[in-house]
């Protein structure tokens, strides 16, 4: 750190001080580890009061960037590029031009238009070509940044989602759980996949419901959630669900594990039943490459709640979501005839 200088009545002199260099009032200060160094554009010797006034505007913005939840237009304009890599050749020209210090939510109209000016080519031959070498990729960079434009959603194993016909083949393979060498004899496996696959209910969300948490007269949960205050919903059951599960626990929590222990996860590698639900899963001739997992149950019931019963806002409810996208994102696309084939083995989640 600088000396720190002091005015002649001792107190101290701000960072942002502006100074004479010879032709102009400057500043030269960091704020965030970021440097700030330029002329204030005052060229008066004799008109200070100006460039302290410039100075400390410009030192204000720069902590009220720093502590912007936004990111700049150049860092949001790298990560845009990396995430959909399009545009690449106009966004970084944007980038170069409003350089590492302005804001994405700092970017006005009359900037904008005033981008058009500056970064307007001889050579294109209409006012759309601007649009769509300026103003297009600049605000999708804009949108992005500010958390307006929907991210990509990366293919992931665990979004298989299992056919009714190997949905069965489950099912029977944690009724005998003793053929995939798992012991399990009071079938406290079959009883939490049914649950997860009749439910859409997530596998944190299965292990914490409880006895009072059940209404037997109308066939509905309630799920307590496990993230946000969107996720506590009550949720149907189809009456399969009922059946398969059979008798369960009148007290405490519902779901156990096979010597009647409360699930537990390691925050890492999820819970500790994984070994023998994929034990049932190869015992079922599952496939193995897909990355089956408790979580694929979730998937599967919203695809298959989706398919019989074709209301998006139930389905938002059912999973316990603030708004359609995360429901888009697990209902996967049906076959025409996967409503009729999940009836045919008695799922019906009709009510």
């Amino acid at each position: 750190m600088g000396k720190l200088r002091l005015f002649k009545d001792g107190t101290a002199v701000p960072c942002w001080y502006p100074f004479w260099s010879g032709r102009s009032w400057c500043y030269d200060f960091y704020v965030d580890g970021i440097r700030y160094r330029a002329s204030s554009g005052v060229r008066d010797s004799e008109a200070p009061e100006i460039a302290i006034a410039v100075a400390k505007g410009v030192h204000e913005a720069a902590w009220a960037r720093a502590l912007s939840p936004y990111p700049t237009f150049e860092e949001a304009a790298e990560l845009y590029i990396a995430e959909f890599g399009k545009n690449e050749g106009a966004v970084r020209r944007l980038a170069a031009y409003f350089g590492p210090h302005v804001g994405v939510d700092e970017i006005t109209p009359f900037m904008i238009d005033q981008a058009i000016v500056d970064l307007y080519r001889p050579t294109w031959t209409s006012i759309n070509t601007a649009r769509k070498q300026i103003v297009m990729p600049l605000q999708a960079v804009m949108n992005f940044g500010l958390g307006k434009r929907p991210r990509k959603w990366a293919p992931s194993r665990r979004e298989y989602v299992l056919s009714p016909e190997e949905a069965e083949l489950l099912i029977v393979s944690a009724q005998h759980p003793e053929r995939a060498g798992v012991r399990d004899p009071d079938l406290r496996l079959l009883k939490l996949i049914t649950f997860e696959l009749s439910s859409g209910a997530a596998s944190g969300e299965a292990h914490q419901v409880r006895a009072e948490d059940f209404n037997w007269p109308t066939r509905q949960v309630w799920v307590c959630g496990t993230k946000t205050e969107y996720r506590q919903r009550w949720v149907d059951l189809p009456e399969r669900a009922n059946d398969l599960m059979g008798a369960l626990p009148t007290e405490g929590l519902v779901f156990l594990t096979p010597t009647g222990r409360p699930i537990k996860t390691d925050g890492e590698h999820g819970t500790h039943l994984i070994r023998a639900f994929h034990k049932l899963c190869a015992a079922a001739g599952l496939p193995a490459d897909v990355g089956l997992c408790f979580y694929t149950l979730r998937h599967t019931n919203m695809t298959w709640f989706s398919a019989q019963v074709g209301d998006h806002d139930l389905l938002i409810d059912r999973g316990g979501w603030v708004d359609g996208r995360m429901a888009r994102h697990y209902r996967k696309r049906p076959e025409r005839d996967l409503a009729d084939r999940l009836l045919a083995h008695g799922w019906d989640f009709r009510r």
